[in-house]
């Protein structure tokens, strides 16, 4: 009973890893939301460090010129979900000011759409190169059931096209997988998986040469997890920022 029980499990874990390559659906639809308004999520993914500035790199967030959204904005915080009708914002992000928030010239200018009923994340990162940038991405926010969560990774960082692996064990068991050619600003995404603790690590694409990790991720039940590799390799701010979103039935 306990290998088919394992056997089972590893079953489930290929065909979930195999969903990481599988295009995307209409899966991004939130039934629950405003008929004619998107969830907006917003991140602050680049090391000041990077910038040679202040690590925690505190910005302002101006929306169609008229809304300073957020101020003070620090690397690493996650706001949101913020309701917004569907049509193209422009998002203009800049250096904090503290006297006058969102006066500063902007780093980053950028025309975002969003959709209605759709869950979305905007994240600040820096482009392969190291440049400030901005991309959005849409949220897979479907009801999960059971003991699985669902995972999808983005490449944010300064950094070339990785492998990445992602291993568990199952027992007595061990089992290990490779997701090639992963480059920024795209996504791998999303898979089912059992919720449970996976190891993830990254490799020059191609290679068996590790890069960074493994680092330990700890999956709960009906949970969607938006894993965002960010900073950079080469100047040692590489790191993850981790959104999640519960997506268990209401009761």
């Amino acid at each position: 009973m306990k290998r088919l029980f394992l056997v089972t499990m590893i079953l489930v874990l290929s065909l979930s890893i195999v969903a990481f390559s599988a295009p995307p659906g209409n899966y991004n639809v939130d039934d629950n939301a405003d008929s004619n308004k998107a969830k907006v999520y917003v991140i602050h993914g680049i090391p000041g460090k990077d910038l040679g500035l202040d690590e925690t790199l505190p910005v302002d967030v101006l929306v169609n010129n008229s809304l300073c959204l957020l101020k003070g904005f620090k690397f690493g915080q996650i706001v949101g979900p913020v309701s917004l009708k569907a049509g193209t914002y422009n998002i203009k992000i800049s250096l904090a000011n503290t006297a006058t928030p969102c006066s500063n010239a902007a780093v980053i200018n950028a025309d975002v759409p969003f959709n209605a009923r759709e869950t979305a994340t905007v994240i600040a990162h820096l482009t392969e190169a190291g440049a400030p940038t901005a991309s959005k991405y849409i949220n897979n926010v479907t009801r999960l059931y059971g003991n699985l969560a669902r995972v999808t990774i983005r490449h944010n960082a300064a950094a070339p096209t990785v492998d990445i692996g992602v291993s568990t064990k199952l027992g007595d068991l061990y089992f290990s997988t490779k997701i090639p050619g992963l480059s920024n600003p795209n996504q791998v995404g999303p898979a089912r998986l059992p919720a449970r603790s996976y190891d993830v690590t990254l490799y020059a694409a191609g290679t068996d040469t590790a890069v960074f990790g493994p680092t330990t991720l700890k999956l709960s039940r009906q949970t969607a997890y938006f894993i965002h590799a960010v900073g950079s390799l080469s100047k040692g701010t590489f790191t993850y920022i981790v959104q999640s979103i519960d997506l268990s039935p209401d009761d």
